[in-house]
């Protein structure tokens, strides 16, 4: 290594959404367990993680690197297409590369992470490569041919990868990191931090950042029905709404104990513990996190997903019995009612899905890619 044995000097890089930023963030709290003395730069774009990862104390540095496909204007494609055609993020992250000198670098997916890995490889920098769906994007298409190391998070993408890294380079199945308080939060804590009462029963509806109109509109429908019909005794619903929605009705039926938040940060985590049942849809984080809870849920998979993602993610906790699922289509305040009271007049099939989410989940994940790393830049060394 560059420094002292227990000083390595780490990259991060992976941004544009939470799926790519949060995994980041966990590998990054991970490395600073096993080498505390580690010195780590995150690189990455203007997005989610240049407000998220200042925030958190960690070093970041940012290139000029936006996406071309999506839903976005034609000023922005043509940024975005001017940017790359001029080699930008590829000279600017060559230029941060040789400044902080790394012994590894690991991307964690984004479009960002495709130029810092690039440069990676020209300096011959070992590289580690994280993808957490079950269907590959581009970018981690791409990076996978100039990886050492390609880090998946479900067993199946395993072959996938095999067939595309280059000669001498190997795939690990580490499952899809997730932050260590997610782990650590008690369920009397969690209560406790967000008003609630850790005795009662707690369902949580989250929809991302941003929120979701459908899931948000089910809920209130779904809530009006179960008042109507009779409420389980001791319920409690914390829905979030997201940043989009926040001026919205924050009434509840009468005889139903209910909260309404625009956002969880920094109580994302106490959330989690507190809830008995989730409501959500099915990104990668969002399952990782549950089933390394234990958590069962009714999932929503985004029929939007660029290639079908979410249901891909869903499914195995579907077929584990550890979640119900109710197609993007389908999702109505009659079927979210009709699911909500049969699974919470049923405390012995709640037990029963949360411990089929637990054998799923992979709490570890962020130990094991972080040791993949540490292995990689000992090498170096």
């Amino acid at each position: 290594m560059s420094g002292p044995e227990d000083a390595p000097k780490i990259i991060l890089t992976g941004g544009g959404t939470g799926g790519h930023v949060y995994p980041a963030l966990a590998v990054a709290s991970a490395i600073r367990k096993l080498r505390p003395q580690a010195d780590l730069l995150y690189i990455g774009g203007d997005r989610l993680e240049a407000k998220v990862v200042p925030a958190t104390g960690l070093a970041f540095r940012q290139i000029a690197v936006h996406g071309i496909a999506g839903d976005m204007t034609l000023g922005k494609r043509l940024r975005a297409l001017i940017e790359l055609a001029a080699w930008i993020p590829l000279f600017q992250s060559l230029g941060l590369l040789r400044a902080f000198r790394p012994d590894v670098v690991i991307g964690t997916g984004g479009y960002v992470s495709g130029p810092v890995l690039l440069a990676a490889m020209l300096m011959r920098i070992p590289r580690v490569a994280l993808d957490g769906n079950r269907v590959p994007g581009w970018t981690s298409r791409l990076v996978a041919r100039f990886a050492d190391v390609v880090a998946v998070a479900h067993p199946e993408m395993a072959g996938f990868f095999a067939a595309r890294v280059r000669k001498g380079a190997r795939v690990e199945v580490t499952g899809l990191p997730i932050r260590a308080d997610i782990m650590l939060a008690t369920r009397e804590e969690g209560a406790r931090a967000l008003g609630l009462d850790p005795a009662r029963t707690t369902v949580l509806l989250f929809g991302g950042s941003l929120g979701s109109r459908r899931l948000n509109e089910a809920l209130r429908g779904a809530l009006r029905q179960i008042a109507t019909s009779g409420a389980p005794p001791g319920l409690q619903v914390l829905h979030v709404v997201g940043t989009r929605y926040a001026g919205g009705d924050g009434k509840a039926p009468e005889g139903i104990s209910y909260r309404q938040l625009p956002y969880l940060e920094p109580h994302y985590a106490d959330a989690l513990a507190a809830a008995d049942l989730i409501i959500s849809r099915a990104g990668a984080s969002t399952v990782a996190e549950l089933t390394a809870r234990g958590l069962p849920a009714i999932l929503s998979p985004w029929s939007a997903a660029s290639t079908g993602e979410q249901a891909l993610n869903a499914e195995p906790l579907g077929r584990a019995g550890a979640a119900v699922i109710i197609p993007d289509q389908e999702l109505t305040a009659d079927r979210l009612a009709k699911a909500l009271l049969e699974l919470l007049n049923d405390r012995p099939r709640l037990a029963r899905m949360a411990n089929a989410a637990k054998t799923l989940g992979r709490p570890e994940a962020a130990e094991a890619v972080a040791k993949v790393a540490l292995e990689l830049a000992e090498r170096k060394s």
